[in-house]
This record gives C-alpha cells, structure tokens and sequence, in this order.
C-alpha cells in the first residue's frame, strides 16, 4: 500500500487536502467556504496545509519534478542524452539554449516552485495559533522548512537571484520584492535544511512514509555546500548519513530503484509517492478531489511499440562512457550492470545474447517504431547508430515489467513506481568528490569502489587514479553512469566547468545539441515574464538583460 497526496482547491491561495496516509487523509468540506477564521483549528487542518504544501513539487506533470516539464527540461539540458523535437517547442527551446523569459515551461517550473513557498510560508505564520502537541508541532514547522528550503534550492540552483519570501504574500503590493543577492538565497537554504535536520525523524513510519526525513534534510544540506564550494562541511555533513540513527546502504540490484518492486528501501534518501488514485486521465496541472497520482514518465520516454511519446535517445557520449570498461572476464555481464537497467539495444552487435522487452518484443521491431519518431532530430544532432550499435532508454520505462504497451499513458495500468529523488548513491558520490577536494583521496576512492562494485566493475587504486584530476574525472565518470537521467547532470556539468568558454567546448565535444548557441547566460535561466510583469521591483538576471 502506498501513501499518497490528495488534493482539494480553497478559496485561498494555499490548497487543502489529505496527505500522507495508507489509506485515507483529510477531506475537506465545502471548500470555497474555508478562511483563516475557519480553518486553523486543529492538528488535522495543519496536516492538511502540510500536503497542500508538498503538493506544487510532485505533481506528475508539471513542476520540477512533473514529467511534461521538469524532469524532461532539466535532463535535455545534459550530455547524456538527445532530445527528439516534437509538439513541446519550449522543451526544445531548453533542450538548444535557445529559451527566452518567456518559455512555457519554465514559467511552469517557477511558479510552482513559488506556491510551495507560499502555503509553506503561510503554514509556518499560521501553526503558532493552532492548539495542539507542542513536540508535533515543532516536527510540522521542520517539515515545512524542509520543503521551503528545498524550493529555494532548486530556484537558486537554477535563477540564482530571486525574489526572497519568507512571509506570505496577501497583498498586491506585497508581492512586489527584488530578486535578492544569490548569498541571501543559499543563507535561507542552509538555515533551512539545518533547522529541518534537527528537527525530523530519521525514520518515518509506515504511513508516513514518502514524507521528509532528517537524513532527506542533512543530504540537501550537504548538496548545498557542494555547490557553495564549502567542501569541508559537506563532507562532514555527508559523514553523517553513514553512521546511527541512520542506516542507509546501496540495495544490491540497481534496477530496484526505478521499480515499484522495492520502494522505499534503504537506498533511497527521499522519494515522490505514486498511487493508482485519481482519474488517470485527469486534467494536467489541476489540484482536485481526484487529481492524478500516477507516475507518467515511462510515457515520455518509451518507444511507440510499448505506447511511450519516445522524446529522448541516449547521447553518444553517454553509450561511449558505459562501453569503455569492459566487466573483468567471465562475469555474467560483459558491460557494467548499470547499462542493462539503463538502457536497451540489440546485444548480439556488442557480442552478447539478445534479449527481448515488452511482452517479449525483439529489440529491433522497438527501433523500427521508433525510425519515424528520430528521423524528427535536429539535422545538427549526429546520431551514431554505427559505431556501437542503436540505443534507446530503459531507465524510468515500464520496460522492466515486460507488458505490452506498458508506457502507454491511455492504458490500463500507468505507472505507479515511486520517483527516487535522492540516492544513497548519490550521497556516497558527492561525499567522494568532497573528500578529494579535501585531499583525502582515500576515503574518496572508498566510496567510488563501492559504487563500482555494484555495478560489477573492479575496485581502482590510488595509482590508477593519480591526484585530485585523476579522483575527480573517476567521480565526473561514475556520476554519469550512476545518475543517467536523473536530473543531476546540468548541474555538475556548470559546477564543474565554471566559464562559458570552458563549458561550450565540453558540450561541443560531447555533440550536445545546441553546444553552438550555448552562452554565459545558459548557466542560469532567465526570470519569467510573468514574474517581471506582476512583480515591479524584480529584475531580470544581468546576464539575460
């Protein structure tokens, strides 16, 4: 049984709902009727208010992390992966750097991102009133800057400056506030995390689970110094998610995380709950009674002989990447064990048996569906279905179920596997690449062995990795494989190679589309019109000015 969100519109801006529970959460009546004079009475109105302000970050569709918009435009926006031109041009215009202020989807993501911070801003202005357990109540208040300091995150990851609330907006003129320095940004983003980690439980119980944790809130956190550059603390911080209460730990079969065969497992740091709830073929973007709570990303990627709108092609650099270490001889694989959970291709062309997906399908009959779909790249995108043989993407597909049309959005069982977030893996990674920072390549190359023996590959040496360039391009290396596609390889990618001359060159050698329309102002995206339209004080970024 899964948790789930469940959603009811108010008259007010914040939306109340039920929220995490097995089976049922709160409903509430007569909605249009709620105000602040009818609505603050109880535990059960806060909890409510609590869901309502997960809501904006984990809807299927829109929002950072929505199908339509999010997850497709941030990962368009990496080396690993072609994006297939269709009906979206705003994820087109991400995917090529040729993205305006006034991109559709963008604005999604924005606007979104600001209703969380909104009903968690109210909430948080609000809960003092409210008679209830003190201790809850101050686990409620954790929660909550949890999830405001997880949008910050993402605005500042993404627009740097930004408007800076930290009250509710009630007035038209209240909304009005300049976008603040990115140091104020990331200041509310360490406070926040830091005040959440204190305060939320290491483990949520059964009903609560999909909920944020204090090992969520410390794993932020210690991101949040990886991109401030502060590499001391984030590897102290980083230290401790491997030590009691915690117990986190690389579940053996990579696969399990992008299943519903092993949700919630000791791998995962923070997940979005999906559930067969809701009427699968509801309207996108609408908070209701009965919005959706499938997972609709298998339909964005999977080719159209399993159903799926088929948008995306791994890159060449990213097939090269998986194919250059070999597994030592006589394993039960010859390539890593990340690229058969990865991806899917004809594997008698690289010298292993073929296999078959989707009820059985041979691989070639998925690319012949798939011809008249990538015959729609960008005549600049250079495709090699040569060299290694033709590719399509396995990760975030209902490949593994093996059923016909398993990613069709129209059929009868849509994805409910849960969105891992956060990874352990992902942790021990960003804990090796500050340890080398720090000029501890030893427990660095602990942690990137550890990520390598799962994938079945043999430990390296301090002498195969010589120095911080040799840790880091192994660190650079394993995130690749170990986080294809999953919303992380932009953000390393700007982290990493700082300038734009430095960064274009990168892209243009990995023939990312759009490497030759890249500029200094693609390190961020520019505010949205919407955003300079209703709020006077704001100002555009100056590199998009």
């Amino acid at each position: 049984m899964k948790s789930k969100f469940h959603y009811i519109a108010t008259a007010m801006l914040l939306l109340a709902g039920s929220g995490c529970n097995e089976k049922e959460f709160l409903r509430q009546n007569d909605p249009n009727k709620v105000t602040d004079a009818t609505f603050w009475k109880n535990e059960s109105d806060v909890l409510s208010a609590l869901a309502a302000t997960y809501s904006p970050l984990r809807p299927s569709l829109y929002g950072y992390w929505g199908s339509f918009t999010g997850i497709q435009d941030i990962n368009s926006l990496g080396d690993d992966i072609f994006t297939i031109p269709g009906g979206e041009a705003a994820t087109w215009g991400v995917a090529s750097f040729t993205n305006d202020e006034n991109n559709s989807d963008l604005n999604d993501v924005y606007t979104n991102i600001y209703k969380c911070i909104h009903r968690g801003n109210l909430l948080l202005s609000k809960i003092g009133e409210v008679p209830m357990d003190e201790a809850k109540k101050k686990q409620y208040i954790a929660e909550t800057k949890f999830l405001r300091g997880l949008a910050y995150f993402i605005l500042v990851t993404n627009w740097k400056t930004v408007p800076l609330r930290t009250v509710p907006v009630e007035t038209t003129d209240g909304y009005a506030a300049p976008c603040s320095p990115e140091a104020d940004v990331w200041k509310l983003v360490v406070s926040d995390f830091t005040e959440a980690a204190a305060g939320l439980p290491a483990v949520r119980d059964a009903k609560e689970r999909g909920r944020a944790t204090s090992g969520a809130a410390i794993a932020w956190l210690g991101k949040s110094y990886m991109f401030l550059e502060d590499y001391t603390k984030a590897e102290t911080t980083f230290d401790l998610l491997t030590a009691a209460p915690y117990a986190y730990d690389l579940v053996p079969d990579f696969e399990d995380n992008f299943t519903d065969r092993n949700e919630y497992n000791q791998e995962s740091v923070f997940e979005w709950t999906f559930a067969p709830l809701g009427d699968q073929y509801g309207a996108w973007g609408v908070e209701g009674a009965n919005s959706p709570m499938y997972n609709y990303l298998p339909q964005f990627i999977g080719p159209p002989s399993a159903g799926g709108w088929f948008k995306y092609v791994p890159s060449n650099y990213a097939v090269r990447e998986f194919v250059k270490e070999p597994r030592p001889a006589g394993s039960d694989t010859k390539f890593d064990k990340r690229m058969y959970a990865t991806l899917m291709w004809k594997r008698s062309v690289l010298g292993e048996t073929d296999t078959t997906f989707y009820d059985n399908q041979p691989f070639e009959r998925m690319w012949t569906s798939a011809i008249s779909t990538i015959v729609r790249l960008h005549p600049g995108t250079k495709l090699d279905t040569v060299t290694y043989g033709r590719f399509l993407i396995k990760k975030g597909t209902n490949a593994w179920r093996n059923v016909k049309d398993a990613d069709n959005y129209w059929g009868a069982t849509p994805s409910t596997a849960n969105y891992r977030v956060f990874r352990f893996a992902e942790v021990l990674l960003l804990r090796a690449e500050a340890a080398a920072q720090n000029g501890k390549f030893g427990k660095a190359l602990e942690d990137v062995n550890r990520i390598r023996r799962r994938a079945g590959l043999k430990d390296k040496t301090l002498a195969d990795l010589p120095g911080k360039a040799g840790m880091l391009g192994e660190i650079d290396h394993q995130k690749l494989l170990e986080l294809f596609f999953e919303q992380n390889r932009v953000y390393d990618l700007r982290r990493w190679h700082k300038t734009a001359a430095e960064l274009s060159l990168i892209l243009k050698n990995r023939e990312k589309q759009g490497a030759n329309e890249f500029a200094a102002k693609h390190f961020v995206f520019p505010i949205p019109s919407s955003e300079l339209k209703s709020n006077p004080k704001a100002e555009q970024n100056s590199l998009w000015r």
